[in-house]
């Protein structure tokens, strides 16, 4: 069983201690061994990390937004359609009626 090093005021949590398999933990004593992680906490944190940007979703770059936008609102002029006076919130209560 190995302990995570000192979190070194990173976090306002207590260490805690974390039950790893035999494969896990002989991966993780070689990382630090091979010098490309200096201690398990580091590990934990760069998987976490690595995780995470995985599953949450991108964030678009300014630019790439003010693109999107202007493509969406080329395609709504460009597709346009009369509706006579009507507003999309009457045909929004229409169509519930429906």
């Amino acid at each position: 069983m190995m302990k995570p090093d000192d979190l070194r005021g990173r976090s306002k949590f207590k260490p805690m201690t974390i039950n790893l398999g035999p494969e896990t933990e002989e991966l993780v004593e070689k990382e630090i061994r091979s010098g490309h992680f200096r201690s398990v906490d580091e590990i934990i944190l760069e998987g976490v990390r690595a995780w995470r940007e995985k599953h949450q979703p991108k964030q678009a770059e300014p630019e790439q937004r003010r693109q999107a936008v202007e493509l969406a609102l080329a395609f709504a002029k460009e597709k346009a359609i009369p509706l006579g006076g009507v507003s999309i919130k009457e045909l929004i209560h229409e169509g519930h009626r429906l």
